[in-house]
């Protein structure tokens, strides 16, 4: 595995927050604040979901149904993305919340700054699928 970072390109970048931070920020705690405290566990999924569907998609990526040792999910491609290197993202806070597809575009951002494929797995999912499985 080529784990070597060509030198116009960096794995990390930091930066300040921005007035468009502050502004995207803002509206994010007006769309979570009516749900706050009071959604657990399973019940949090749809409206976490639709909150994660709001990431921007990035220019640039497309996304394509597939599938991964028999786990189906989606290809996030970003254009002119590096041959024979993908990075796999396990999406998900706790492993219960969460749709592969509900992650695309906020892991498209991943794909455009790598440069690579990326591949979000629609895994099964706690509680229902508990790990390791029980006969």
């Amino acid at each position: 595995m080529n784990t070597t970072i060509p030198e116009n390109r960096t794995w990390s970048t930091t930066h300040g927050i921005s007035p468009e931070d502050k502004t995207a920020m803002s509206a994010m705690r007006v769309i979570v604040e009516p749900n706050k405290g009071r959604l657990q566990g399973t019940a949090a999924r749809v409206p976490f979901d639709a909150i994660m569907e709001r990431v921007a998609a990035p220019a640039g990526v497309t996304y394509e149904a597939g599938t991964v040792g028999g786990v189906s999910g989606w290809w996030c491609r970003p254009e002119g993305a590096r041959t024979g290197q993908a990075i796999l993202h396990l999406h998900g806070g706790w492993f219960n919340w969460g749709s592969a597809q509900a992650f695309r575009n906020l892991v498209g951002h991943i794909a455009a700054r790598a440069g690579v494929d990326v591949f979000v797995p629609d895994y099964r999912l706690a509680p229902e699928h508990p790990f390791p499985r029980r006969n």
